[in-house]
C-alpha cells in the first residue's frame, strides 16, 4: 500500500497557479510541477519522478537594451539565478550565474556556473555498483526495490553539486529550438560508503562523483495557443577518461541513461502558462548491457505545467 500510495501521490500535487514566455531584460519568475512515471507500474527500472519548482532569473543586460525589453537571439546579459524543487523525495536549492556576451549570431549561446545543494528526505538508498556486489546494480536501480527502502530503511543525506553549463536557445515565430549540456562535480554525503541514488538526477552516484548530460528540446508553434514539442535527454556517470589518469582507476560500474519524449503543448494567458502531455521512452545502459528492461517497462507520460510572470516595468 505504501508503493501505492507514493506512485499516487505523484499526480495528486496541486499545480501552481497560472507561465511561461520569453525572459525580458530585469527580473522574471517562472514556477510550475513536474511529473513522469512509467503506465506500466512502479515495479519497472524508472524510478517516477515528481516536483514543484520555484526559479527567479535576474537578466541584467550588456548591451544597448533596456530592462523589460528582449530582442530574440539578439540580445547580451548577465544572468542572476536562484531557484527551488521539492519533491516527496528530495528538496533542492540552487543559485548561480549565466553569462552570454558573444555578438549575434552567437548570442543564443550562454555560460552557466549553478550549485545546487540536494536534500534527500529519509530516501537514501544504497546503491552497489561495483561488479560483484549484491545485490547487483540492475536490482537495485529500480523503482520497486528502491520503494521498498524509502523512509522505512533509509535516512537523510546530503548532495552537493558543481555544475559547468553550456546552453543555447533560438526562437522565431514558427519554432523554438533549445540545447543545454552539463558537466557536474558531486559531493555526497550518505552513510552507505557513500553509495546513493540522485533522484533529481535520475542515476546511481558515488561520493565523490560526476555526470555529463546533454538536454534538447524543440518546439513547432501550429498556432498561438498550440504547439508540438520534442524533448531528448542523455545521462552517463563512471566512465573513464584515458587522458586524465585518475578517472582510469574509477571503480565504478560505468551507467547511463536517456530519455525522448514528444507531445502537445497548450498555451493560456497569451502564453504566459502551459500544460504538456509528453508520452516517451526511456532507456538506460552499463558496461556489457547489464540492463534488459522490458519494452513496457520503458514507455514513460510526462506532464509539465509551467507559469512565467515577469516585470516589464510598463513596457509591453
Amino acid at each position: 500500500m505504501r508503493q501505492i500510495f507514493l506512485i499516487l501521490a505523484l499526480f495528486c500535487v496541486s499545480f501552481a497557479y497560472n507561465v511561461a514566455s520569453s525572459p525580458v531584460l530585469g527580473p522574471n519568475i517562472e514556477y510550475g510541477i513536474f511529473g513522469s512515471a512509467a503506465p506500466a507500474g512502479f515495479r519497472g527500472a524508472f524510478v517516477p519522478q515528481v516536483n514543484t519548482n520555484f526559479d527567479f532569473n535576474w537578466l541584467e543586460f550588456l548591451g544597448e537594451d533596456g530592462y523589460g525589453v528582449w530582442k530574440p537571439n539578439k540580445t547580451n546579459y548577465l544572468r542572476f539565478m536562484a531557484g527551488a524543487e521539492l519533491s516527496p523525495f528530495y528538496g533542492t536549492l540552487r543559485m548561480g550565474l549565466g553569462f552570454a556576451p558573444l555578438p549575434p549570431p552567437f548570442a543564443i549561446l550562454e555560460l552557466r556556473l549553478v550549485y545546487s545543494n540536494e536534500n534527500m528526505f529519509w530516501s537514501d538508498v544504497e546503491m552497489p555498483m561495483k561488479r560483484g556486489d549484491q545485490p547487483p546494480v540492475q536490482e537495485a536501480w529500480n523503482a520497486k526495490y528502491m520503494f521498498d527502502q524509502f523512509y522505512g530503511n533509509s535516512k537523510y543525506s546530503q548532495i552537493q553539486s558543481y555544475d559547468v553549463q553550456l546552453g543555447g536557445r533560438y526562437t522565431s515565430q514558427t519554432f523554438e529550438l533549445f540545447f543545454l549540456f552539463h558537466f557536474a562535480l558531486i559531493d555526497i554525503a550518505s552513510d552507505y560508503e557513500k553509495k546513493s541514488f540522485d533522484y533529481m538526477r535520475g542515476i546511481p552516484l558515488y561520493s565523490r562523483d560526476y555526470v555529463v548530460a546533454e538536454e534538447f528540446s524543440g518546439v513547432y508553434n501550429i498556432g498561438s495557443n498550440f504547439s508540438w514539442g520534442l524533448d531528448f535527454s542523455v545521462m552517463f556517470s563512471g566512465r573513464q577518461f584515458k587522458f586524465y589518469s585518475p578517472f582510469k582507476a574509477y571503480d565504478k560500474e560505468p551507467l547511463s541513461y536517456s530519455v525522448v519524449s514528444t507531445g502537445p503543448l497548450w498555451r493560456f494567458s497569451d502564453g504566459k502558462s502551459y500544460i504538456s502531455f509528453s508520452p516517451g521512452f526511456f532507456t538506460r545502459g552499463g558496461k556489457d548491457n547489464v540492463f534488459s528492461d522490458s519494452f513496457e517497462e520503458r514507455i514513460l507520460l510526462s506532464i509539465q505545467y509551467k507559469y512565467f510572470w515577469d516585470f516589464r516595468f510598463g513596457k509591453e
